[in-house]
Formats: structure tokens, C-alpha cells, sequence
């Protein structure tokens, strides 16, 4: 069996039971240093605008709001009330050109 092979058959199996337990000793991890969740509530509106986005982009919902959240933590202005008004901005802008 070529290793393509093996490989669609391992990934076919996997998802054919995603509940399966794990064997003893088996350990997972996402491959990066993020070990916190951050949740955030947006309405309909302001979820699809981001699921739109993060589409025309290619990548996954959770990453463009990551790096847009980011950004602006980056940014020059160091005032917390600050950021969040302009996150709070942008995201009903966002939603406005969507609706």
C-alpha cells in the first residue's frame, strides 16, 4: 500500500468515529503555544460578516478574528476603552456592508 494510500485510509477511519477514545498514552496538541479562550458574542449579523471575510480570505472564522484582534492590540493606542470602541466600530461596519 502507497503511503497516500495508507494515509486516506488512517484519515477516512478517523473521521468515521471522531468520538473514538484514545489509546492510553496518547497525547494531542495543535502544534502552537495558545492555551487560552477568549469568547466573544456576536449577533447574526456580525458572525456572518466574519464568516464572509475569513472565506474570501481563506482561512478559518477563528484566525481572521485572532489577527484582527491582534492588530489592534498592536496598535499605537495602548487605551483598552479605545480598542474596543474601534473593534466595536469595525465589526458594525463590517456588518452593515454585509446586510
Amino acid at each position: 500500500m502507497k503511503i497516500d494510500d495508507l494515509i486516506t485510509a488512517e484519515a477516512e477511519a478517523s473521521e468515521a468515529r471522531p468520538d473514538a477514545e484514545l489509546r492510553p498514552g496518547t497525547t494531542t496538541r495543535r502544534g502552537h503555544g495558545r492555551s487560552r479562550t477568549l469568547q466573544v458574542r456576536l449577533n447574526a449579523d456580525e458572525l456572518e460578516a466574519l464568516l464572509t471575510m475569513a472565506a474570501a480570505r481563506g482561512v478559518p472564522a477563528s484566525t481572521l478574528a485572532r489577527d484582527l484582534l491582534m492588530k489592534e492590540v498592536r496598535s499605537e493606542s495602548a487605551d483598552p476603552i479605545a480598542v474596543i470602541a474601534r473593534i466595536r466600530a469595525d465589526l458594525e461596519a463590517l456588518a452593515s456592508t454585509v446586510a
